[in-house]
């Protein structure tokens, strides 16, 4: 749903500004944000903002309401998709149609959140000091120092962990079939996990088609375009040494999109299945 998708994004901003996302003391390039600007004089990191934190609540709060309230003669169906399951819960029972507003902000959460630390594993140089990567290294703390791909762990296993504490009120409100076993559990916990790298397709296929846009459109000398182009290019670096010039236009950003739409599209085809599979 459309309004479920909007109302997490806001959740999840109104959270970031609750952390201080962005406000941290940057490089004398222009900043990202006003809020970036927004610096104290003796260099420290300023506060987020005090009243995003009950202003989740109540978005979250509402939002089921609305759910509720919209349907008091028939039950809507509102899916919870976590890659590799999907669970359907009814709008006209409020403590579900809650529970469901508060699931789907976690996950989105969760799902933001390994974005993050892909695309600080794609920055790994400490010389790469743009305000974005900045505020992403300063939220991820010690995590965004780890190496490779290291760094999405953690993140991958809170979505694992969120289906493995979320299944037993699942299970006992029908929602999904009873586990066999804890290993069970934890096979689907470790499917879920795996399935969150799914989640990355779109974001890929983006980032190779904004390289590809900014290597032949000017839009301008803004920090954002910058920083996509670079991460655009970081993509597809791997296949330079593939003969896909011709004249000033260099294919590599579109075949690398591809590959990561076809990459993606088998996670999200197999995690599924995977699931379903389960116990092994």
């Amino acid at each position: 749903h459309w309004l479920d998708w909007m109302t997490d994004l806001v959740g999840l901003m109104l959270w970031l500004s609750w952390r201080g996302f962005g406000s941290q003391p940057a490089s004398s390039r222009p900043a990202l944000t006003l809020v970036s600007n927004l610096r104290p004089a003796d260099g420290a990191r300023p506060r987020g903002t005090p009243l995003a934190l009950p202003g989740l609540g109540v978005l979250l709060l509402s939002r089921a309401a609305l759910h509720h309230t919209l349907s008091p003669n028939f039950a809507e169906a509102m899916p919870w998709s976590m890659g590799a399951v999907t669970v359907v819960f009814r709008s006209d029972l409020w403590f579900r149609i809650l529970g469901h507003s508060l699931l789907s902000w976690l996950g989105m959460v969760l799902k933001a959140y390994v974005f993050f630390a892909f695309l600080v594993t794609l920055r790994r140089p400490d010389a790469d000091t743009d305000p974005i990567t900045q505020s992403l290294r300063a939220e991820l703390g010690a995590v965004a120092r780890w190496p490779w791909g290291l760094a999405l762990v953690p993140f991958l296993a809170g979505l694992g962990a969120l289906w493995l504490l979320a299944s037993p009120a699942l299970v006992s409100a029908d929602l999904v079939p009873a586990r066999a076993s804890m290993a069970h559990a934890l096979q689907q916990a470790v499917v879920v996990a795996l399935g969150g790298l799914g989640f990355l397709k779109w974001p890929m296929v983006l980032l190779c088609l904004m390289r590809f846009l900014l290597d032949h459109v000017y839009l301008g000398a803004m920090p954002i375009w910058e920083y996509l182009h670079a991460t655009g290019g970081r993509l597809s670096a791997g296949l330079e040494w593939l003969p896909m010039r011709w004249g000033r236009i260099d294919l590599a950003p579109l075949v690398a999109a591809g590959f990561c739409w076809a990459v993606g599209h088998l996670i999200q085809g197999g995690a599924p299945r995977l699931f379903l599979r389960l116990p092994l």
